[in-house]
């Protein structure tokens, strides 16, 4: 693209129309002096290209005219092998807002159409177009523009090399990696699982549902076919137990079984009965024997009871002799112990008092070292309390660096603002002698000043010269700047920053006693000044002793001597104790024994007091026991005779309970089958009813397709991932010849003015972060004002060259862009910007006008319109 002419018209104080025309296609320069509306036509000329004429945000507003109106800028320019004029009015009213292009004299679009067609020839860097890198206002010096001019950087970065352009057609290269990221995003997460409400992550739970709803079918169907066998083994079963004749000959058994087991039972109730005689018999017969034996055992019971009586009183006697033998030695041995015991406990309570006087002598020691201890804790405490008060009143760390962050925006805001400012320097004649007077002070030599407001100078000798502020200074951030610190220097309680930092001195220092006097503390009570309190108050109180006090080594001899005597005697008492319980044992177990044969005596003799001539009864009784013997041997035979001929009850009993329990069982048999037949008849119409197998069918084929699609998925995940990976790989090689494209364009231009200069390139943002001369190499931040605008402009004519060999020539247009080079290296500037004119157009905004005759190139003036006519 090539610029031919520019109007305004009610563009700030070009209410009336003015133009700049005759663009060569080399260098040209408009040299002309402050105020001559250089910038306006540089702002006018960047608006007309890249801001719409929909808007009316804050940079059209400052073109608007003091006066009000409408802007309205006029370009006429070269692109795609033909010309165009470009028209725009900008305006507060939507009915006034315009836009006009015309192509080889024909207008062609008009208002959004027109920014369409725009768009298409410019490629502003809002859509990826490089234009905004090459456009340089005054002062600056940064390489790292942000924003639309970054996108645009990248932009080259992905054109410069050939083969990347032609595989992936250059800024097409961001837009698949932006698609792939986008695709890959809608089914990733970052760390490469399935995103939550992704597509991947929707199909991967639509195809576990499907399977877990197969499953489940295939398990109804599979129930379902083993209900249909059952009932048919079921429906079998019924019939067989159901047939007539089998039933007929269930109950006919059951018959012959019962009539069986009434025979059986009517025989056996005869044997019952020959057994229950023979039993009564015998019964008599044991009876008779009992009553004889008794009377026998009651006579020998009787003479051995007589005996044993005898026996018994005898050792009672000896063993009453040996209990109280024993009892008097027991006694000797009780006094011998008591006496012991009432010496042990004497020497003990002398031994006890040797220990509390003992015990009091050290705890008053401890007393008075805890006291000292307390005592130094309660000072230390004070003194912390002062240094945290004095601690308090001084500036912080925290509020110092909030103080040195607002005055180094302060500084910041004050640098921006006299950069964009008015300025003038005095330089003396040292003949005249004369000197220029500011607010009753002289004007330093050489020295720049700022202007940001109205200034009034006294020259000796001639007058007052009064100076007023570009009307475009924007002081509010500088007051915003310094408001902003006073009110923090007023909350920090100082009122300059060197107070502050003095304040953070006293701050330091009363932090580092504070911490000396807090080790201080620590070591003097660990555990706090209440600990120490709570250990002296558990020390024990004084004790008062009246009297000799015992000595504690004698004293707890006594007692051991006391408590060995007692020990001995506490043996002696315990054996006579033991000896004399075994003999009082010895003497109850006797009295018992005797007291056990009287009453047998007694019982024998009571047992017989009924009995007029035991003897002869007994002899009676020995005789009819003989005949009931003859009685009991025929009632056995009988009862014999018949228990050979009786039938097997228990086996009719089997038989009969067979028989019922067959036809119980085959009955309840039944109705279990007929229940279960029913159970099944239900469950097989409803889940017939339900259609299941349909239903598998349908979901085995809808599990098919939702497989399809998530492999589709998948498969489209692993080719963008990979496509992702390729893009990438050539992205990175079109950083490297990025690189090197730069890297040749800037190194001519740099050495230049520094001949061996080396240009260090981040290829990851495309800029130069450092530059190497004479063999040192420099960080670019730490260069001078005027090296980094010198080397700012060269490297924007770099990519001029490289957008003109990519087949994308743009302008450079520069206001005022050296402001900061000396009259030496301006010239080593000028042949740069001579050598990049022969291929590209450069425009040269200046109010230098001597410095730029040196430039040469096609020299534009600004003239009205009626003029240029």
């Amino acid at each position: 693209m090539k610029i031919l002419a520019i109007s305004l018209q009610n563009v700030r104080r070009f209410v009336d129309p003015v133009q700049i025309g005759g663009f060569g296609s080399g260098l040209n320069v408009l040299a002309a002096p402050n105020e001559h509306g250089k910038s306006t036509f540089f702002d006018a000329l960047h608006a007309v290209f890249f801001v719409s004429h929909r808007s009316f945000d804050k940079v059209i507003k400052t073109l608007t005219p003091n006066v009000g109106g409408d802007p309205q800028v006029t370009v006429e320019f070269e692109a795609d092998g033909a010309r165009w004029k470009l028209e725009k009015c900008w305006s507060s009213a939507a009915s006034r807002k315009d836009a006009k292009l015309w192509r080889d004299g024909n207008l062609v679009a008009q208002k959004s159409e027109a920014e369409d067609v725009l768009s298409g020839l410019l490629k502003p860097p809002s859509d990826g177009g490089p234009a905004g890198l090459l456009w340089v206002r005054q002062g600056v010096v940064d390489l790292e523009s942000g924003g639309d001019e970054q996108k645009a950087r990248r932009d080259i970065m992905t054109s410069v090399a050939g083969e990347v352009e032609a595989m992936t057609g250059g800024r097409r290269m961001e837009t698949a990696l932006a698609k792939c990221s986008e695709f890959l995003g809608q089914h990733l997460t970052a760390t490469g699982k399935s995103a939550q409400n992704g597509g991947l992550k929707k199909c991967e739970v639509e195809v576990q549902g499907l399977h877990l709803r197969r499953d489940e079918l295939a398990e109804d169907v599979r129930k379902l076919q083993g209900d249909l066998d059952r009932r048919r083994q079921v429906r079998r079963e019924l019939e067989m137990l159901e047939a007539p004749e089998a039933h007929e000959e269930r109950h006919q058994a059951l018959e012959r079984a019962v009539s069986g087991l009434r025979d059986a039972e009517e025989h056996d109730r005869k044997v019952q009965s020959g057994q229950d005689k023979l039993g009564r018999l015998e019964a008599q017969a044991e009876k008779a024997d009992a009553k004889m034996a008794g009377l026998r055992n009651a006579l020998r019971e009787a003479e051995q009871a007589e005996e044993k009586a005898s026996d018994t009183g005898k050792t009672v006697a000896q063993a009453r002799g040996q209990r109280d033998e024993a009892q008097s030695l027991l006694d000797a041995a009780q006094t011998g112990f008591d006496e012991a015991v009432h010496l042990e406990e004497a020497s003990a309570a002398n031994l006890r008092l040797a220990h509390r006087v003992d015990r009091e002598r050290s705890a008053s020691k401890q007393r008075k070292t805890l006291g000292n201890r307390i005592e130094t804790a309660e000072g230390l405490i004070k003194t912390l309390e002062k240094q945290q008060k004095a601690l308090v009143a001084e500036v912080s760390t925290a509020v110092l660096q909030t103080l040195e962050t607002l005055a180094s925006d302060l500084s910041v805001a004050t640098r921006s603002r006299d950069s964009a400012a008015a300025s003038f320097a005095i330089t003396y004649d040292e003949k005249s002698g004369g000197k220029v007077w500011r607010d009753g002070q002289v004007v330093q030599d050489g020295q720049r000043h700022v202007v940001t407001g109205q200034v009034h100078l006294d020259l000796d000798g001639i007058g007052r010269l009064e100076m007023s502020p570009p009307s475009d200074v924007d002081d509010r951030l500088v007051r915003e700047a310094e408001t902003a610190l006073a009110k923090a220097l007023a909350a920090a309680g100082v009122e300059t920053l060197a107070a502050a930092r003095g304040s953070h001195e006293r701050f330091l220092k009363a932090e580092a006693d504070l911490r000396v006097t807090q080790a201080d503390l620590r070591a003097v009570a660990p555990g706090g000044i209440g600990a120490l309190r709570d250990e002296f108050s558990e020390l024990p109180p004084p004790v008062e002793v009246s009297g000799d006090v015992p000595d504690l080594q004698e004293a707890e001899q006594a007692e051991t001597e006391a408590r060995k005597k007692r020990e001995a005697g506490s043996v002696v008492l315990e054996a006579a104790r033991t000896k004399a319980q075994a003999l009082r044992e010895v003497l109850t177990r006797a009295e018992a024994l005797a007291e056990t044969a009287q009453e047998r005596l007694t019982r024998a003799k009571a047992a017989l007091a009924g009995y007029d001539n035991p003897a002869a009864l007994l002899q009676t009784m020995e005789t009819d026991a003989e005949g009931l013997v003859q009685e009991i041997a025929e009632a056995r035979a009988v009862f014999e005779a018949l228990k050979g001929n009786a039938p097997d009850l228990a086996a009719a009993r089997a038989a009969e309970k067979r028989a019922r329990s067959v036809v119980v069982s085959v009955e309840e048999k039944a109705n279990a089958l007929r229940e279960e037949r029913a159970g099944l008849d239900s469950r097989i119409a409803v889940v017939s009813s339900a259609a299941v197998e349909e239903e598998l069918a349908l979901v085995e084929e809808q599990l098919t397709d939702a497989q399809e699609r998530l492999d589709r998925i998948r498969f489209d995940i692993a080719v963008y991932q990979r496509l992702d990976r390729a893009l990438r790989a050539a992205r990175d090689s079109a950083r490297e010849n990025y690189v090197a494209a730069v890297h040749k364009e800037l190194v001519p231009l740099l050495r230049m003015i520094w001949p061996d200069a080396e240009p260090v390139i981040d290829a990851e943002t495309g800029l130069i972060t450092a530059i190497t001369r004479r063999g040192k190499q420099e960080d670019f931040g730490v260069l001078s004002g005027g090296t980094q605008e010198q080397i700012s402009l060269l490297v924007r004519l770099a990519f001029a060259r490289i957008l003109a060999t990519d087949g994308r020539p743009a302008p450079v247009i520069l206001d005022d862009a050296i402001v900061y080079t000396d009259d030496d290296r301006i010239e080593q500037m000028f042949n740069a910007l001579t050598r990049q004119a022969e291929d590209l157009q450069i425009i040269v905004f200046s109010c230098r006008q001597r410095a730029f005759l040196g430039l040469g190139g096609t020299t534009l003036s600004i003239s009205r319109n009626e003029d240029a006519a």
